[in-house]
């Protein structure tokens, strides 16, 4: 526990990943987003703060890091739920974004989560992830 709040802490200030950056540059209409291992909120922070609704999901209640950072229009545009991969539930929308997330979820329940996100995203989806790259 300690190890994932110092993080947080190294996270909270952080720009959002250049790959969100570059696809908002891409003028897509705004809509409902769904940012799975959000943790302190960089990617969120800069969907909601371009017009998009989010909901922010992590296993550890990262809700007020990311609150702190919004005005009253941006939070009323967001949503935070500690969930687990293992037991998620998702929303309809039409982009996920998912970095260095998806590899947290245990190996036994991927394809059922993989399921859900694919069952999840309306027409014209977008899924965004990254996975980590050793060398």
């Amino acid at each position: 526990m300690k190890d994932i709040k110092k993080y947080y802490e190294n996270t909270e200030n952080a720009l959002p990943h250049s790959i969100v950056k570059e696809f908002l540059e891409m003028n897509i209409k705004s809509g409902n987003a769904i940012d799975l291992g959000c943790g302190a909120g960089r990617d969120t922070i800069y969907l909601l703060k371009n017009g998009w609704k989010v909901l922010a999901i992590d296993k550890e209640d990262t809700k007020e890091i990311i609150s702190n950072k919004l005005n009253t229009k941006e939070k009323t545009m967001f949503k935070f739920e500690k969930q687990s991969f293992e037991k998620i539930e998702l929303d309809k929308n039409n982009l996920i974004v998912a970095n260095f997330s998806l590899p947290f979820c245990d190996k036994n329940y991927f394809k059922e989560l993989w399921i859900k996100i694919t069952n999840s995203i309306l027409e014209e989806r977008l899924l965004y992830w990254k996975f980590f790259r050793f060398k």
